[in-house]
């Protein structure tokens, strides 16, 4: 809107790409992966350029500034992938077409394993996983959490096998975007995975399911690569601070001048994080070494090493196995499953523990998946 061209539902709808959309029961599909013609910062000035000679609709104030019309204007994933296309997926899955939706028994499943994991979700997830049936009340937030870290282990042996295959390469490839390292290391392969994703989205769930938040999964390799990953231009640290602006204001007279009083009268910055030291208590004390080990911090010790650095007391599984390995090998996720009975007690400099970890323990086996999102 600000951009002042056509939205999503138009024929031209992608900001990104020039694919005409086709018009499918009764929405706008994007279904072409391949042979894309981008859009650039000099092709749609020049666009605007030829509105403003001929008098056509107006132009956005933005192109006054120096501003790249399209490679600034960045695909939000909390928006696209979470609220759109995650969500999108579990609503078919609960309340879709029969060839795709799950029955009573395999959604009350789900939503058992959903329970389940609330003991192991840290402290730095806002919320904890609730009853899919709740899927219209989800927020962003639980949705992204579904989609990176507890969908792989929750559907796995309940949804059809082609249709969690087909979520795992929408998850790899979007967890692969949230890391700053991958991101960039592995951008080309999860370009590929996304263009995978979509091609078999119209196969499984029909040519309407393409939609624009489904073809904008396209552009996110790009977006992650231009700004370092994906948490680098969503809108999640917005949306996490309005709440507290909120309660800031106290009355609804000039709420804007008390939201600005109230920081000024803040001794730190609001938005300043924080360093967390490691934690002792279930479920914020798992961590992810460097080495590919997998760890739980037991206790603090008084013992330092050689630079100072405080030791801690771990359990330390040594012996890890890849917790999947297709779409690809989930260790470059941080994703392992170890055996309790290969733990052993040892002293780890603190810090070594900077990569926290979800601890996910069952009967035979306990799942480390790594928190890749940034944390605020």
């Amino acid at each position: 809107m600000v951009k002042k061209i056509k939205q999503y539902s138009g024929y031209y709808g992608c900001d990104k790409c020039t694919q005409k959309g086709t018009w499918v029961a009764g929405r706008m599909t994007y279904p072409e992966v391949d042979n894309l013609t981008s859009r650039s910062n000099d092709t749609f000035r020049a666009e605007m350029t030829r509105r403003q000679e001929n008098e056509e609709t107006p132009v956005s104030p933005f192109l006054s500034l120096p501003l790249d019309m399209v490679e600034q204007f960045p695909i939000d994933y909390m928006h696209q992938a979470c609220l759109g296309v995650m969500k999108k997926l579990l609503t078919v899955w609960v309340r879709g077409d029969r060839k795709v939706r799950m029955s009573a028994g395999q959604i009350s499943n789900v939503t058992q394993r959903l329970l389940s994991l609330q003991k192991a979700i840290p402290s730095c997830f806002a919320r904890k996983p609730r009853h899919l049936e709740d899927i219209d009340r989800w927020k962003a937030t639980e949705l992204r959490q579904f989609a990176v870290y507890t969908g792989k282990i929750v559907l796995k042996g309940i949804l059809a096998d082609q249709l969690y295959d087909h979520f795992m390469v929408f998850s790899v490839a979007l967890s692969l975007l949230l890391c700053p390292t991958l991101a960039v290391e592995h951008n080309a392969y999860s370009k590929e995975l996304m263009k995978y994703f979509i091609e078999k989205t119209g196969e499984l769930y029909g040519e309407h399911f393409t939609v624009y938040n489904v073809h904008s999964m396209l552009h996110l390799p790009e977006e992650a690569l231009a700004f370092g990953s994906l948490d680098a231009c969503s809108g999640f640290p917005f949306e996490n601070y309005l709440g507290k602006l909120k309660r800031l204001v106290r009355s609804g007279k000039q709420p804007l001048t008390q939201v600005v009083k109230r920081l000024v009268e803040m001794p730190k910055s609001p938005l300043s994080v924080k360093a967390s030291k490691p934690k002792f208590k279930r479920p914020n004390n798992a961590f992810i070494l460097h080495e590919g080990k997998c760890c739980e911090a037991i206790e603090e010790r008084e013992e330092s090493d050689d630079s100072g650095c405080q030791m801690l007391l771990c359990k330390l599984f040594e012996k890890t196995e890849p917790l999947f390995r297709d779409p690809r090998d989930s260790r470059i996720l941080g994703c392992f499953k170890v055996q309790s009975r290969h733990a052993v007690m040892k002293l780890i400099p603190e810090r070594q523990l900077t990569r926290q970890a979800i601890m996910v323990e069952k009967r035979d086996e306990t799942i480390f998946l790594a928190i890749l999102h940034e944390q605020r």
